[in-house]
């Protein structure tokens, strides 16, 4: 059993030598994710030079441990609380812009010519109760009917067209979503960046900041560089270095398997529309089959906020199987985890503190969200305040009381919601 992502059997991290960072530079930017590289595609092509800068290699953070699962991610937002917070129709504003995260990244990778396996083939999230099911239908009709959202209520008796599992009652399918190869992507990226002279540098972190009269000084390991503007677009790898942005999100760990190379008999009857899936559970659980349709991908909740490979693939095997019986004997080729960044809002933020711009907080959707946030503030950086605009603009990025960037409390958190889970709560 392997312990590094599935996706990088076929995109494999690069060991990228050190290089000097450059002595000026019109943009800075923290974090060679999704939304840094979206957003230094966007700078560079105005003219402007930009530098990237990532702690470790390339790719090996969440941009590549990620499940490939491309989707709006309304359901992630916390709903009522934004609706108490904000109201009913910017609440809907918001939702209304999720939705069309799916398009943009179906139209980025075909104007991008990128080929990473993306497949528009709908979510299937099932429901493990009958109450559950009830509010998940409600769900969908009121997002159907206030905001567009497409596809279908599946009813219990309809399960055997979406899925292989019997433990659901009933399911909504979201037509809108689809999944691709996250790793093949993120090197896509990478080429394309590079093809256009953007400097990016592996295993240089920044390890401070300063505001200067002409800008800002960033400082590494390797050198020093000079930059009009700094945007940080480091989500759950966001360090204390960066005080304010590490107060408010809360990296948890998130992990993966992927099974070995299941039938094809057996795997049409599990995943009948090859759909990438959910349900209705607290702690959350991901499934899909690989891109080239011969196993399946299994993701959830790590154990701990540390690495743990083997008690990870344990614990995600075993509730694979309590969704697919028939897998209990099926082996496990690859396990892994990785960080993902959630905010007390439920929302992703974008914006900009004592002039160093920011997007992060992507909440577990990172892939659709993180690179359509970091064209975003590509476009704000470069003063272009329409297609810059984003619902998400004047949500204060909120903390909490004495929280200081540490969620050491999340494992009691997530205990709580697995006992839930265990007695349909």
């Amino acid at each position: 059993m392997k312990t590094t992502p599935y996706w990088w059997d076929y995109a494999p991290r690069e060991n990228t030598p050190e290089i000097t960072p450059p002595a000026t530079v019109d943009i800075a930017i923290v974090g060679a994710g999704f939304s840094g590289l979206s957003a230094a595609l966007t700078l560079a092509r105005s003219g402007l030079s930009v530098v990237v800068y990532e702690a470790g290699q390339l790719g090996e953070g969440a941009s590549s441990r990620n499940g490939g699962m491309v989707g709006s991610s309304f359901h992630k937002l916390g709903i009522a609380g934004l609706q108490a917070q904000y109201g009913v129709e910017k609440t809907n504003e918001i939702i209304r812009e999720s939705v069309g995260f799916v398009d943009f990244i179906d139209d980025f990778l075909k104007s991008e010519d990128i080929d990473a396996d993306f497949k528009r083939s709908g979510r299937f999230r099932g429901a493990l109760s009958p109450d559950h099911f009830t509010k998940m239908a409600s769900e969908f009709e009121n997002f159907h009917k206030s905001c567009g959202v497409q596809g279908s209520v599946i009813q219990s008796g309809d399960l055997v067209a979406e899925t292989g599992s019997k433990c659901f009652h009933g399911g909504v399918v979201y037509d809108m979503d689809g999944g691709l190869h996250p790793a093949k992507f993120h090197n896509r990226l990478i080429a394309k960046l590079r093809a256009i002279g953007v400097a990016i540098l592996a295993n240089c972190p920044v390890t401070s900041i300063n505001r200067t009269n002409a800008g800002f000084t960033v400082h590494t390991p390797l050198g020093t560089t000079k930059a009009e503007r700094v945007a940080l677009c480091t989500n759950a790898y966001t360090g204390p270095q960066f005080r304010y942005q590490h107060r408010r999100v809360l990296p948890l760990r998130s992990a993966m398997i992927a099974t070995d190379p299941i039938a094809p008999d057996l795997m049409a009857r599990l995943m009948p529309k090859g759909r990438v899936c959910g349900d209705s559970r607290r702690i959350v659980a991901y499934y899909r089959p690989s891109p080239d349709g011969t196993r399946i991908l299994f993701g959830g909740r790590a154990t701990g906020l540390k690495d743990n490979p083997q008690k990870n693939a344990r614990q995600l095997h075993a509730a694979m199987c309590n969704i697919f019986p028939d897998l209990e004997t099926t082996g496990t080729s690859h396990v892994w985890s990785g960080l993902v960044a959630y905010t007390f809002d439920h929302a992703p933020h974008i914006g900009q503190h004592q002039g160093i711009d920011f997007a992060m907080g992507y909440c577990g959707s990172g892939v659709a969200r993180a690179t359509y946030f970091g064209q975003k503030l590509g476009y704000k950086i470069l003063g272009d305040q329409d297609r810059g605009r984003t619902a998400f603009d004047d949500l204060p990025f909120q903390t909490k009381p004495l929280y200081t960037g540490n969620p050491w409390f999340m494992p009691i958190v997530l205990n709580w919601h697995r006992i839930a889970d265990r007695f349909g709560l």
